[in-house]
């Protein structure tokens, strides 16, 4: 499990830095609550967006993610079964639908803080028309591939930072543990 563990570790730290660096700047605390009507209008947008897109990213993640977890769980347990392959293939993916569901639960306050009503308004009538419509039907795939690109590109640059960072402690007398 201990492939599994680094596999699903680095896929953490991968999103999690991506959106750690999206939030940079961004200090939720100094901002005012939303009023009522402007959190009702992100709730409206939230659910004009969600739907359909937010199954199909979970399923669109959970299959860029898939193969090199079961890759890993083959090469560790060269004996496991089609009927465990499946049932921890659903299990991922029921995971990640929830923790999903769960992140939505405060896009309305975020979008709020962030945007007006007019604004929340403005994007829904955008989805609401063929283009939008598009948009929020292709989404999930657009979002998988952007992420299956970065997914395989994270294990050298995990190395690249260690690499740069071990070379900068070394310069300044600091030998790595032994």
């Amino acid at each position: 499990m201990r492939i599994l563990r680094v596999l699903l570790l680095a896929s953490g730290v991968g999103l999690a830095g991506v959106v750690a660096a999206s939030s940079q700047g961004a200090n939720p605390a100094a901002a005012p609550a939303p009023s009522a009507e402007t959190l009702a209008t992100a709730k409206e947008l939230i659910a004009l967006m969600s739907g359909d897109m937010m199954r199909d990213l979970t399923s669109k993640m959970a299959a860029q993610v898939w193969p090199n977890i079961e890759q890993s769980l083959r090469t560790q347990f060269p004996t496991i079964d089609a009927a465990t392959i499946t049932e921890l293939r659903a299990e991922l993916e029921k995971q990640m639908a929830a923790n999903v569901a769960e992140s939505m639960n405060d896009a309305p306050a975020i979008y709020a803080r962030y945007l007006t009503i007019a604004e929340m308004r403005d994007i829904q009538a955008f989805y609401r028309t063929t283009t939008g419509a598009k948009t929020l039907k292709l989404m999930p795939q657009i979002t998988s591939e952007v992420m299956g690109n970065f997914m395989p590109r994270m294990q050298g640059m995990m190395a690249r930072i260690d690499t740069a960072l071990t070379g900068i402690l070394q310069k300044h007398g600091f030998a790595p543990p032994k």
